[in-house]
């Protein structure tokens, strides 16, 4: 026997969940395409986030702010997109750490906007499940008050409507919690690395401005 059914079989299920099927299916491609996206791009941000390797308080102190800046341009990553644009505003003028509030924000806002229409996506699709069971549980009692010969017809729609719209919005929050607490771990891991920065370059940028004076 093939468990998996057929595609007349597929489209007469879906079918049966009626127009809550729409937003079930369209919330679903949301909840996946903001996932993959975002891991996609905090995987991109987490590029030579190595700060360790990066050896950003030395090269500061050695080469100074805008050699170091130069060197940065290559690499891939937040976190020397960060460390560059932080070395060219404090060269503007602007003081250390408005600067890397400044590119901090630049960089990470967008993830945890992310997050929200992830948190949000997820959020909606057992709510909208759960609005499909309450309208199919509606049909269901108002086929059984009509008490006429359709009536075994209509209670099987009713109760196909409620657990088909319950079954596709929790298929669909499930893996989506489990994207969430991903996209959530690279987001900490990606704003580490982002501390660990700013933390290397105030070693050099505040508590030894005599030296970025002198190399600039």
């Amino acid at each position: 026997m093939n468990p998996l059914p057929s595609m007349p079989e597929f489209a007469e299920h879906i079918a049966a969940g009626s127009w809550l099927m729409i937003p079930l299916v369209l919330v679903t491609i949301g909840i996946w395409y903001t996932y993959l996206s975002n891991v996609s791009q905090l995987r991109e941000s987490l590029r030579s986030a190595d700060c360790n390797r990066l050896c950003l308080a030395e090269r500061l102190r050695r080469d100074g702010p805008l050699q170091l800046a130069r060197e940065l341009i290559p690499l891939p990553g937040a976190v020397p997109r960060i460390a560059r644009h932080v070395l060219l505003r404090i060269q503007a003028g602007i003081p250390f750490r408005e600067a890397c509030a400044q590119c901090r924000a630049s960089e990470t806002d967008r993830f945890s906007y992310g997050l929200i229409v992830l948190g949000a996506l997820v959020v909606a699709a057992p709510l909208l499940g759960l609005l499909g069971t309450v309208l199919g549980m509606i049909d269901t009692f108002d086929a059984v008050a009509t008490n006429s010969s359709e009536t075994a017809d209509l209670v099987a729609g009713g109760i196909s409507k409620a657990l088909i719209t319950t079954q596709v919005g929790l298929v669909a929050a499930l893996p989506g919690t489990l994207g969430l607490a991903h996209v959530f771990r690279l987001y900490r891991r990606l704003g580490n690395a982002v501390d660990l920065c700013e933390t290397q370059m105030a070693i050099v940028c505040e508590h030894a401005p005599e030296r970025q004076d002198g190399a600039a």
